[in-house]
């Protein structure tokens, strides 16, 4: 079953996102994703993002509507993947995009994140990817130290988040809590 999200802001407001509905696809809802880009609207311009575990690409399409230069988009279900490849082709973003099929702990845990001023982090809920993630980002020596990341995960599970990094807001919206992490190193 097809369904759709729209973009809240920027540059493709109201464009459509279409996905494959199944229960392990949860987006982010457009009201979250209004709150987001309203905490980072005077900030996003040039911002290089990183998509981890990308689903619908909602969020770093969302970013590159409102101004952000680029996404890098990491997907490890085959299907999300071409949605998101189709997506980003429908609505040319593909200068802008870099769409990988990889294992998001994986691609983390090999690559540099150097050039990334925006991580995105909404991985599927209740498996603990939130903790094993943020300690793999913890641990990445070449973080810019303004590097912001965005965390969606149940509002019912507590994650313990790494010294380094300081809770700089967040919301809770339904079952949904949302953080936004500053890096403090």
């Amino acid at each position: 079953m097809k369904n759709n999200i729209r973009i809240t802001g920027g540059k493709l407001k109201g464009k459509k996102i279409s996905f494959d509905f199944k229960s392990s696809l949860r987006p982010t809802s457009s009201k979250l994703r209004e709150v987001l880009f309203n905490w980072l609207q005077f900030e996003i311009q040039d911002y290089q993002c990183l998509d981890l575990f990308a689903g619908t690409g909602a969020l770093g399409i969302e970013a590159i509507s409102r101004g952000a230069q680029k996404t890098v988009f990491i997907e490890y279900n085959k299907r999300n993947y071409l949605v998101i490849k189709k997506s980003i082709s429908e609505l040319d973003l593909k200068n802008q995009s870099m769409i990988l099929f990889k294992n998001g702990l994986a691609w983390i845990r090999e690559n540099d994140l150097s050039d990334f001023d925006l991580i995105f982090l909404d991985p599927p809920f209740n498996q603990g990817y939130e903790k094993k993630v943020l300690e793999l980002v913890n641990k990445n020596q070449n973080l810019k130290s303004s590097c912001k990341i965005y965390v969606e995960f149940s509002k019912f599970i507590d994650i313990d988040i790494p010294d380094s990094f300081k809770v700089y807001k967040e919301k809770i919206i339904g079952d949904v809590r949302a953080l936004l992490l500053k890096n403090e190193n």
